[in-house]
């Protein structure tokens, strides 16, 4: 329950409307228990046939008539010296008519001045006041889920939005090992968990009880004894309700844990679409999904099962604190007893039509008990999707940025990679005893075997990892001093892989440099060679949304594009990761001029195997099995 009051805690600036919603679930119990007991003047005006100022009449004079035979007898007994103990019993049954009397004094000139002297018109009068409360009651039901509702809303959004911030910034490693498939789970699906169970908590877990105790206060009212004789039954069910509970925590932990299964396969099943199309694998993977969704189902109707279950346990204490009160009631109303087995259940004999409203008021208690079974579950489920979330959100990043992080002037002078050592795994070093200085605006080529570490040194390059032995240094200064953005601030990245968003060709090379100018955008796509395809193949030139990751676009256009949004960035870092990989030799060899035109400008590091950009690089090395080493070729100074 940790996680959830962490939860809750973030309701705490939305306390205006929370303080409202409880202003208006107290109304709605006030009004829930007052309906009930409106029955009992309608059951005296229609058994005895008296207007509501008669009925309170022959009250009053009932009371005063009580009060005058007790105060009788208690001078009797005092002369007969019957002992302090009968004297105080009498005298406390004195005290009670008296109370008795005195409310219903107080009520006397309202209803003098507001209520029929007509029987039936009094009937009339207060069904019609029946009907009204009974709006204004729903009136201030719905003001209070909407106010609650707008707060969990509020909550939940937060909450999504603190995820993803999460997810953006979190180190590479810790991202991979909690999947995509799990980010979606998190932000969709556990955080409506989570929602449900605050709505339920800050609305129906408040109010319910409020109307519960609206009507305990009413039968406690007419007899409070009978009252308790009623709950013997309720140390029972609470320890029922307990261990269903439990059982429904664990089983909605097992529901998150399939769901987050469930997106896997369903995210991975559509990212990859094209591959199980071409190997005819739709089937394997339908089975795969039907098979996730069955794990889903099952789970799924096991918390049916268990939701469901204690909404019975919790009707059987209502119906069995009713049944009590029959029994009870009925032995002392047909019998004109005030006890039970010799114990004194009421201060004098109970009425039929007290005993009625009395019912009712337990059955007004039967309705927000059988409420409260929703809540319990929701709320259960709200603290299971809370552990979930506030686990990832404790979670804390590999990479840091410094205490006291160190700046060092724009542009740098070199780049140093200082025995540099990185493995996944302890047993399996990726790249060790990497050593190798770039001096600022050099270009340098890096050539390998596929697995060989060149993608690896370039995640160490933009601090996406950090080394397991060695260091890269800017002027000296570690990485490791520096901060997170004071180093990607100076590098721009091409992959191989192309990322780009389901947006315009505008928004995705200005992704590079949101604050540049149009001027300056195409400046770059002409640096980069795609101006001459967007504005002669696109039919809406920088304006063409480019679909799904680039859908739309040829493998070509797509690094083309990356590549102008690296150089509208005007890194000082430009790092090209097999970027003319899917480039014709036409367009390779015009981004080849256009990168010599602006050598010495920028550092560059090509990871490359084409010979037109080898020609580039001051200098080339050799990546094998994570070793790094100088190679000589004839070309390499022909820049």
């Amino acid at each position: 329950m940790k996680n959830f009051f962490r939860a809750l805690n973030q309701t705490r600036k939305h306390w205006p409307s929370l303080t409202a919603s409880a202003a208006c679930s107290l109304i709605v119990a006030a009004l829930w228990g007052a309906n009930i007991g409106a029955f009992f003047p309608i059951l005296e005006v229609t058994i005895r046939g008296q207007s509501a100022l008669e009925w309170v009449e022959t009250e009053i004079e009932k009371h005063q008539s009580e009060v005058t035979r007790l105060s009788q007898q208690k001078e009797e007994a005092e002369v007969d010296q019957l002992g302090p103990e009968n004297l105080a019993a009498i005298q406390q049954e004195i005290d009670i008519h008296k109370a008795q009397e005195a409310s219903f004094l107080k009520m006397k000139p309202w209803i003098e001045a507001y209520v029929p002297r007509d029987p039936f018109h009094t009937i009339c009068w207060i069904v019609g006041f029946l009907i009204i409360s009974t709006l204004i009651k729903h009136l201030f039901l719905i003001s209070s889920e909407l106010l609650v509702g707008r707060v969990s809303i509020d909550v939940s959004c937060n909450l999504r939005n603190q995820i993803f911030e999460k997810a953006l910034h979190m180190d590479r490693i810790s991202f991979e090992n909690y999947g995509h498939a799990n980010f979606m789970t998190t932000t969709v699906h556990t955080t409506e968990m989570l929602s449900s169970g605050l709505m339920m908590t800050m609305g129906a877990a408040l109010r319910e009880p409020l109307k519960i105790i609206s009507c305990v206060i009413g039968a406690c009212y007419i007899c409070w004894r009978l009252m308790v004789l009623s709950c013997l039954v309720a140390p029972l069910v609470a320890v029922m309700l307990y261990f269903t509970t439990r059982a429904l925590k664990g089983i909605s932990q097992s529901v998150l844990e399939r769901a987050t299964g469930f997106h896997h396969v369903l995210h991975e099943s559509l990212s990859n679409i094209q591959t199980v199309q071409a190997f005819q694998g739709e089937k394997a993977e339908q089975e795969r999904f039907e098979k996730s969704t069955n794990l889903v189902r099952i789970f799924g109707l096991r918390f049916i099962f268990y939701s469901s279950l204690s909404k019975p346990i919790i009707e059987f204490l209502g119906v069995s604190m009713l049944g009590i009160s029959i029994v009870s009631g009925a032995y002392l109303v047909l019998n004109q007893q005030d006890s039970i087995l010799g114990i004194q259940i009421s201060d004098g004999q109970l009425g039929v039509s007290s005993l009625l409203v009395f019912f009712g008021m337990l059955i007004g208690i039967s309705d927000p008990l059988r409420k409260l079974s929703t809540v319990y579950s929701s709320i259960y489920t709200g603290t299971v999707a809370a552990d979930h979330l506030f686990r990832l959100l404790d979670q804390s990043s590999q990479i840091q940025d410094p205490e006291s992080p160190i700046q060092i002037p724009k542009p740098h002078q070199k780049i140093t990679l200082d025995s540099l050592g990185f493995h996944y795994l302890p047993n399996n070093k990726v790249l060790q005893g990497v050593s190798l200085e770039i001096p600022y605006g050099s270009t340098v080529a890096i050539i390998g075997a596929n697995g060989s570490g060149k993608s690896t040194l370039i995640n160490l390059l933009c601090r996406f990892y950090d080394p397991t032995e060695g260091g890269i240094q800017l002027d000296e200064v570690d990485y490791r001093q520096m901060t997170i953005d004071e180093i990607r601030s100076r590098i721009a990245l091409v992959n191989q892989h192309t990322q780009l968003f389901n947006e315009t060709v505008r928004f995705n090379i200005k992704y590079g440099h949101p604050e540049a100018t149009d001027e300056e955008m195409m400046a770059a796509s002409q640096a980069a060679h795609a101006d001459e395809f967007i504005n002669t193949v696109l039919h809406n030139g920088y304006d063409t949304n480019v679909g799904q990751n680039g859908s739309r676009l040829s493998g070509g256009q797509r690094q083309r594009v990356a590549l102008a949004r690296a150089l509208l960035r005007d890194p000082e870092i430009l790092i090209l990761d097999e970027a003319t990989s899917q480039i014709d030799m036409q367009s390779e060899e015009l981004i080849r001029q256009s990168l010599a035109e602006h050598k010495g400008e920028r550092t560059m590091i090509i990871i490359t195997h084409r010979e037109k950009l080898l020609e580039l690089a001051d200098e080339i090395y050799q990546l094998d099995h994570g070793v790094l080493s100088p190679v000589d070729v004839p070309f390499r100074k022909a820049a």
